[in-house]
């Protein structure tokens, strides 16, 4: 793999949300370089902001399950007791007069129902349910924060750590082996670009090895897969594909050209 040199120019290509192309006419030079891949900037702001999302709900579940539910048991309790005690003296009070002690607990259930009412808005404290705390814990402590942060945080972690490389000879080094030139049997670049079917697969080619392995070349979430894609692509088809992964349309046969130019 080192400079194809053949009569071709490119013109701007359509994105895989269309069709990718270029045309022959001028001259153009590819010379391969060493390509490393990074995170895509749009998988990177996806996962981040779907991790901060997880967290959250995580930190939400934490405030429900450590200080709001078990203050609505507390004050629920409360509230009843205060208002049990209420009921109770001021029926007695229609029969006999009430001790100093009877009033002082009369006076003090009273104040407990009215700075409860003044905190909840003049409304009863609902007790919680007994499924409440358990939902918080298992759906957004654990569920979101536990397990919903990392796994939109590890493919960051694994993308970027764990590039792939094409060298200037053409060797492939993946996250988990090192393919060669002449390791590469052929490209399926059936899915690249195509307008139709699964879009997510159109981001993607395989390389087909000589020992019968499949490598997955995926542009989704790896920056700059692209250019490792059209290296390859190019180098097995030359005339199909461009070092940049775009479609090469064929010149329109000279005859055809001719019967159209007027007389």
């Amino acid at each position: 793999m080192g400079v194809f040199s053949f009569a071709m120019k490119q013109t701007p290509s359509l994105g895989c949300g269309g069709v990718c192309v270029s045309r022959f006419g001028g001259r153009y030079t590819s010379s391969i370089m060493a390509v490393v891949t990074g995170i895509q900037p749009f998988t990177f702001w996806r996962n981040t902001g779907f991790a901060v999302i997880c967290a959250i709900f995580a930190l939400w579940g934490w405030y429900d399950y450590e200080v709001k539910i078990p203050g609505l048991e507390v004050d629920s309790a409360a509230y009843d007791k205060a208002k049990e005690t209420r009921s109770t003296l001021e029926k007695a009070a229609e029969t006999a007069e009430l001790k100093p002690a009877e009033l002082a607990e009369l006076d003090a259930a009273k104040a407990v129902l009215t700075e409860i009412k003044t905190r909840y808005g003049s409304s009863v404290p609902a007790k919680p349910a007994a499924y409440d705390r358990p939902v918080q814990m298992w759906l957004y402590i654990i569920g979101c924060g536990v397990l919903g942060v990392p796994m939109f945080i590890w493919p960051i972690i694994r993308t970027t750590r764990r590039p792939y490389r094409l060298d200037d000879d053409g060797t492939l080094r993946t996250p988990s082996t090192v393919i060669t030139p002449s390791d590469i049997q052929d490209i399926d670049m059936g899915r690249w670009c195509n307008p139709s079917g699964d879009r997510r697969s159109t981001w993607t080619a395989k390389l087909k090895l000589k020992d019968g392995r499949t490598v997955l070349l995926d542009d989704h979430d790896y920056k700059d897969m692209h250019l490792i894609i059209g290296a390859i692509a190019h180098r097995l088809y030359p005339t199909q594909w461009t070092s940049e992964a775009k479609r090469v349309e064929q010149p329109a046969a000279a005859s055809t050209a001719d019967s159209a130019s007027p007389a």
